[in-house]
């Protein structure tokens, strides 16, 4: 009996590090056995099984006369039919995923298999001689089963045999494989083979005549037949006729093949990723001082709430000191105001209109400049004199250049001042400024304004203030910026103990703030005391109500918000190179 293999190719690792399996090689064949008249057929897992050849039947022999009698006794003791087919346990083994992130298919599981035994054996007319307990097929020997009775001793049938085993083409579809390579084509693809295979047939045997039904011969023209010659048949005992197996070839497994219950869809192409960029480092806040901008905001926010319900609080605690004992009456005799001399000036001169500007102008950028110079960590340039000497920060030089420029507006302002006369409007001439200045300061805080004309006469709460700006804190800024700055000796060393920096530093930056408080509380006074006459009295040197002056006010404003913007070194590094040198070190 032949067999047949089939070649495997190596498949892929079951575990990371593992060996191949199955391996590259033959598969195990599947050949039938024979043994005590039946054929069990083994089979451990369902696999593609070869069809085995089939045995071809020998021509019959001549029958005898004395074996004529002998199949009757061999029929009543033929074989039963085949057992039905008995179920098999597989272990079936996790495959791989068919997609990326898939699941493995097969899964894991343990399915039951039919597995039908051999068909019996019928040792018929024309089979191969069994001689010394051997089957002799074409050139092979094959060991005869137990209780096979020797070809001498078996009656033989007589007739010719049909074909065992056809080839059979079919198409059988082909799932798609893995890529070999990262990035590769899948092998093998999804397509269709043509495949061809050996399908077995049963034989056909023809068995001789019985002995209770003689064959007879027909005599031509109706004539008696006459009894046929009785076929000779080997003189054969009973036992072993009875037990005489038919053989017969193995029947076709075919092999049980379980469908994904999903559609196997092809893998996306590995494209080729770009290596993932460094996460960008958050960036900080901007910080001004010890706080970031939003925190200045939140600040200012909230110093603003604080300031209204604070302001309402002092204006009805204003409101309810007017209504005291001696308040009202000390209202009446001080208004708020005193008779200047008549030698006092009446109206504002055009130069006191410029220098007002201007004085406003450079203040905005003193302190702008002053703030950059107090908190820089690393100045954006350095400027160093043409004639040599030592560098410093191009935002120092900026704001000590700008002071320059503010404290020649404000000496030319005082030489004026007093070359005009009008000195007497800002100079307090009378010990009346106090009482008078006290009830002002009543009036502006029940929010019921003095009666003012600023044309003719400050109220004596303006002119304490306008002294104290010119006069006191104007030249307190001067002195101790220059302490601070390089112009100031170093080598002085008795001058620096009377006058030491640290000093200075403590009063400069609090006469800043008393700036900026008053520009403000000057400005909101301005507009909520009638804004037209005033900005007229300031800005066109007229004391009529018109835009004109609200006009001049706003250019120069923007002009004023402009400078401020463009105080950067991109700007200024020109300018500073004309009478120096500027460097990024």
């Amino acid at each position: 009996m032949a067999t047949f293999t089939q070649d495997l190719r190596q498949g892929l690792p079951r575990h990371p590090g593992g060996p191949a399996w199955p391996p590259a090689g033959a598969a195990p064949a599947l050949a039938p056995a024979v043994a005590d008249g039946a054929a069990a057929q083994e089979a451990t897992e369902p696999a593609l099984v070869a069809v085995a050849e089939p045995v071809l039947a020998a021509p019959a022999a001549e029958p005898t006369p004395a074996a004529a009698a002998e199949p009757a006794a061999g029929a009543a003791h033929a074989p039963a039919p085949a057992a039905p087919a008995d179920a098999v346990e597989v272990t079936v083994r996790r495959g791989l995923p068919r997609v990326a992130g898939g699941e493995p298919w097969p899964p894991a599981a343990v399915v039951r298999v039919d597995r039908a035994p051999a068909p019996p054996v019928t040792l018929a007319a024309g089979l191969p001689a069994v001689a010394g307990g051997t089957a002799v097929v074409g050139e092979e020997t094959v060991p005869a089963a137990a209780g096979v009775p020797a070809a001498a001793d078996v009656p033989a049938a007589s007739g010719p045999t049909s074909p065992t085993a056809d080839t059979v083409t079919e198409q059988v579809a082909l799932r798609r494989g893995l890529p070999r390579i990262a990035g590769g084509e899948p092998w093998p693809p999804a397509e269709t083979a043509t495949v061809q295979r050996r399908v077995a047939v049963a034989p056909v045997v023809a068995t001789a005549p019985t002995a209770a039904e003689p064959s007879r011969t027909e005599v031509a023209d109706g004539g008696s037949p006459e009894p046929a010659q009785p076929v000779p048949v080997p003189s054969t005992p009973a036992a072993e006729t009875e037990s005489a197996p038919v053989v017969q070839p193995p029947a076709a497994v075919e092999p049980v093949l379980e469908a994904p219950t999903e559609p196997v869809r092809p893998p996306e192409p590995v494209r080729p990723t770009e290596p993932a960029r460094p996460a960008e480092p958050a960036r900080e806040p901007r910080r001004i001082g010890s706080r970031t901008l939003g925190g200045w905001a939140r600040l200012l926010g909230w110093g603003l709430a604080g300031l209204v319900a604070a302001a309402g609080i002092i204006v009805l605690a204003a409101r309810g000191v007017t209504t005291l004992p001696g308040v009202p009456e000390f209202l009446e005799r001080y208004p708020g105001s005193y008779e200047l001399p008549e030698s006092a000036p009446v109206g504002f001169p055009v130069w006191v209109n410029w220098m007002h500007y201007l004085n406003f102008f450079f203040m905005v950028l003193i302190v702008r400049t002053g703030l950059q110079v107090r908190y820089q960590k690393t100045p954006p340039a350095y400027w160093t004199p043409a004639k040599g000497g030592k560098k410093i920060s191009i935002n120092l030089w900026l704001h000590t250049g700008i002071d320059l420029l503010w404290l020649a507006n404000g000496a030319a302002f005082v030489v004026l001042l007093f070359a005009t006369g009008h000195w007497i409007r800002i100079v307090p001439t009378s010990w009346e400024v106090f009482p008078n200045a006290a009830s002002a300061m009543l009036q502006y805080l029940t929010l019921n304004w003095p009666t003012e004309h600023g044309w003719v006469n400050y109220n004596s709460l303006q002119q304490l203030m306008y002294f104290t700006v010119v006069f006191v804190a104007a030249p307190l800024a001067a002195i101790t910026g220059l302490r601070m700055s390089e112009w100031w000796p170093k080598d002085a060393d008795r001058l620096n103990r009377l006058y030491p920096a640290p000093v200075a530093r403590a009063i400069h930056f609090p006469t800043m703030l008393f700036f900026v408080l008053f520009v403000i509380v000057h400005v909101t006074l301005v507009f909520a005391t009638g804004a037209l006459r005033n900005l007229n009295h300031m800005f066109a040197a007229q004391d009529t109500v018109s835009w004109v002056g609200f006009a001049w006010f706003a250019g120069g404003l923007v002009l004023a918000v402009a400078a401020v913007f463009a105080a950067r070194p991109l700007v200024i590094a020109p300018i500073a190179s004309l009478v120096g040198k500027v460097s990024s070190r």
